[in-house]
């Protein structure tokens, strides 16, 4: 058995725990090549097709069409692969063996993705939605409820496997940094050293972890933002900040660094910008004290952006940490503060499993800004390191 298909026997296995958590018995997803976000992170596979996935408490069922069966049947996934017809009529037959297969286990719920909040839960098109409804007929649509809880627990909570990958995508992040601070020249711009990053991962095979294709990470000299390099150029005395993720396999890492270009005589930078990065560097520590199972979000955010308000420096103005998986941002709880679009991600709790990107920072209105993050597992007694964190300023 190789590593991915493990990874998804995992996550099948996971997902049967918290269904019958929930009582539900069936989760039923279709993708008619829509690029539903739970295919990838539960299957890995990719169809073309109008691909129907059933997964109940004894049997993992996919109904796919004869253009999709052998990536199906090559992933080992399922105990049973039903091959439909492509033709006109295909869905009459879809449909008959679909309410066949539920019939047989009288499911009192069937979780399907369809959610109001979340995105990444909410994998079916209106339209899709509404054949769905067509093909089970009105007694099984009636017992229809959403996966949205459970599939985002999914998500979360990491397999040993799905660790894994975000480790090997975290040590290729950092190899890639060391060959880039090694290479950073003053004279050269924004978008050279954006460079520098794509051809890191170009010799490596892998990708920008959130464009998922070969695209340079945000570096900035001044006016932070998310932002694509620009043309500024790198001089003496200039502050540097780079974040950067790389997709290995499907997973990602998230990690910046914050930089400073020497000026002729100095052996490092100035006392008010390393008194910043320092305080940087222990908010992340109190915020990891409470990241731990059972804390809420909100409070581990207020552990970091507490301290650096205590040091008189501008309120952090974004979270201080999301969960990173299969994707940069990868929803569920999210280590923020207790206001506005924040708020009901904020009021989450932490759970063993879970893989943040923790980042408070210090950006002023004029002046440096320290931007440094890096990636932590939650385990049972707290929280776990994933990789060599920035300990110092780099100097250039």
């Amino acid at each position: 058995m190789n590593d991915q298909t493990r990874l998804h026997r995992e996550k099948i296995a996971q997902a049967r725990r918290y269904m019958a958590e929930r009582g539900i018995d069936a989760w039923l997803i279709r993708d008619r090549g829509t690029g539903d976000p739970c295919v990838p992170l539960m299957f890995g596979i990719q169809t073309v097709g109008d691909a129907v996935y059933l997964i109940t408490g004894g049997a993992a069922t996919a109904l796919v069409e004869s253009r999709d069966a052998d990536a199906v049947n090559d992933s080992a996934l399922f105990d049973q692969v039903i091959v439909v017809g492509e033709e006109t009529g295909a869905d009459s037959e879809r449909a008959a063996r679909l309410r066949t297969l539920l019939g047989a286990i009288a499911p009192t719920q069937i979780a399907v993705n369809v959610s109001a909040a979340n995105h990444l839960a909410d994998g079916m098109t209106v339209g899709t939605y509404r054949s769905l409804l067509t093909m089970l007929g009105p007694e099984l649509s009636g017992r229809l409820v959403p996966s949205d809880e459970f599939l985002q627990r999914l998500r979360s909570i990491k397999t040993a496997e799905e660790v894994a990958y975000i480790r090997k995508a975290i040590a290729i992040t950092l190899e890639i940094y060391d060959e880039v601070f090694a290479a950073i020249r003053v004279g050269m711009t924004e978008i050279e050293v954006g460079e520098l990053f794509i051809e890191g991962m170009r010799k490596r095979g892998v990708v920008n972890g959130i464009t998922r294709s070969l695209t340079p990470p945000i570096v900035m000299k001044h006016k932070i933002a998310h932002r694509a390099p620009g043309p500024g150029v790198i001089e003496k005395g200039d502050y540097l900040i780079m974040d950067f993720s790389v997709d290995y396999c499907g997973y990602c890492s998230d990690i910046a660094r914050t930089a400073y270009v020497l000026r002729d005589g100095e052996t490092g930078p100035s006392d008010a910008m390393e008194a910043a990065f320092r305080t940087v560097r222990e908010a992340t520590d109190r915020a990891l004290e409470v990241l731990k199972p059972g804390a809420i979000g909100r409070d581990v955010d207020h552990a970091a952006r507490q301290y650096v308000l205590d040091h008189g420096y501008p309120n952090i103005f974004h979270s201080v940490g999301h969960q990173v998986g299969r994707d940069v941002h990868d929803g569920g709880t999210m280590l923020g503060p207790d206001r506005g679009g924040y708020r009901k991600d904020s009021l989450g709790t932490v759970e063993a499993g879970m893989v943040f990107a923790v980042e408070p920072t210090i950006l002023y209105e004029e002046g440096p800004a320290i931007i440094s993050e890096d990636n932590y597992l939650v385990t049972d007694d707290g929280a776990e390191l994933l990789g060599e964190p920035q300990r110092n300023l780099v100097l250039i």
